[in-house]
């Protein structure tokens, strides 16, 4: 199965699964983060990148002062997400458009403001930044939201773990490091927030295995057993929960 295909395939999982793509209990903090960029930048033109869990979406198409798109990897999401919700008469008001993130279906210099949230680490980094720069204007803006490595975990022990249980995991970031790697794709960063959110081990491991199986968890377990020390110091593992960190950021692009 190809990239693509798979990540079609993540996306529909995860839409009817809600775990790692916008879960409930980061809603809130998620909404209150966007609202506070809309309100204080004016962005006309709004492109979220992933349809997600839906609700982002029907809380922004309440703001009259936005055009909204929504750019979604898997048709089948956005006709169930449009039959779901017929009943409400803007959904009309939303642009919905199939297409891959690698070869953003958005014009040069088209966006003010584009709300990425919880899918870089399935994307393929790189090429879907450079795409996101390219659908914006100039001093127009991307907000981030998602997991990041904690600030010591330099051998990336939670990265690893991830990897080995979940086929189309990319990368997580240190925070400086996206940071820094986004001011080399000349998007400066504004402001951010790190927060803290708890997950079991259990629960991460029956969510991933409902979808590609359990193949490789006996390595996984063995990771952590070898890595113990370093889970317990940086993610406070415990009874088999963690908690891990989430950096939500805003950031600018600028003309080179």
């Amino acid at each position: 199965m190809d990239r693509l295909k798979q990540l079609q395939e993540w996306s529909i999982y995860e839409y009817n699964n809600l775990f790692f793509i916008e879960p409930d209990f980061r809603h809130d903090i998620i909404m209150e983060k966007i609202n506070d960029v809309i309100d204080s930048y004016k962005p006309k033109v709004v492109v979220k990148a992933g349809l997600g869990s839906g609700r982002v979406i029907l809380e922004l198409i309440n703001n009259e002062d936005i055009s909204l798109v929504v750019v979604e990897t898997s048709l089948r999401i956005i006709e169930e997400f449009i039959r779901a919700n017929n009943s409400n008469p803007k959904i009309k008001d939303i642009r919905f458009i199939n297409g891959n993130f690698t070869e953003f279906p958005i014009d040069y210099y088209a966006a003010d403001l584009i709300i990425s949230i919880d899918n870089l680490d399935f994307q393929e980094t790189a090429p879907v930044i450079d795409e996101f720069k390219r659908a914006l204007q100039f001093d127009a803006y991307l907000f981030w939201g998602g997991i990041v490595l904690h600030d010591d975990d330099i051998e990336g022990v939670y990265d690893d773990f991830m990897r080995m249980i979940l086929p189309l995991h990319n990368d997580y970031y240190l925070k400086d490091d996206l940071k820094t790697f986004m001011n080399i794709k000349s998007l400066n960063f504004i402001k951010g927030n790190v927060e803290s959110f708890d997950y079991n081990i259990d629960e991460i491991k029956k969510h991933i295995s409902d979808l590609y199986g359990d193949d490789n968890f006996d390595d996984a377990e063995k990771y952590i057993t070898d890595n113990q020390e370093a889970f317990i110091e940086l993610y406070n593992l415990s009874e088999r929960n963690m908690t891990v960190p989430y950096f939500t950021g805003l950031f600018i692009r600028k003309k080179v």
